[in-house]
């Protein structure tokens, strides 16, 4: 399930106005309600608890009230965690020197997966070393990029702060 980029243009506003950055958002159907999972992060440090569950009551007001999304559904917000999902151009460059693992098509179509160290990123590609060996990766055809969790250092803490929106019951 997708959300339409009316309600992810909301979230992201909702965010921007509580000074926090979406880093991804996964949506899917479970059985007869839809799960909304966004992953946030602040410039001024790691996400805390606190910060999960003033960003869940904030968007489960905003999102009660929005017609796009019909019927139940949960809200589950989180930090990026240690093995941060990188979906921007930004984030490849504000990891730069960090360990990635990078799913992505080669030319021949071919799904290909390495871990490397991040050496640059510009608006079209990130290069990573692998083994020595420099390779630049467009961002359009990378399917999926993490931080590699055993490089990443020290974890940050992670939080999950779940809700039941619409008519159901606050966890």
């Amino acid at each position: 399930m997708d959300l339409d980029g009316e309600l992810k243009g909301l979230i992201e506003r909702e965010l921007d106005a509580l000074e926090y950055e979406l880093v991804k958002v996964d949506a899917y159907q479970s059985g007869r309600r839809k799960t909304i999972r966004l992953f946030i992060d602040r410039g001024d440090g790691a996400v805390t608890i606190a910060d999960c569950v003033r960003v869940t009551k904030a968007l489960g007001l905003v999102l009660d009230g929005v017609e796009t999304l019909p019927g139940p559904y949960n809200l589950e917000v989180s930090s990026p965690g240690f093995a941060r999902p990188l979906t921007k151009p930004a984030h490849f460059a504000r990891f730069r020197g960090e360990e990635a693992r990078v799913e992505y098509f080669d030319v021949r179509g071919a799904k290909t997966t390495v871990i490397g160290r991040i050496l640059s990123a510009d608006e079209r590609s990130v290069t990573v070393s692998v083994d020595g060996v420099e390779r630049a990766i467009a961002f359009e055809t990378i399917s999926k990029a993490n931080l590699h969790p055993g490089a990443a250092g020290t974890p940050e803490p992670e939080c999950r702060e779940p809700r039941r929106g619409r008519r159901g019951k606050r966890l």
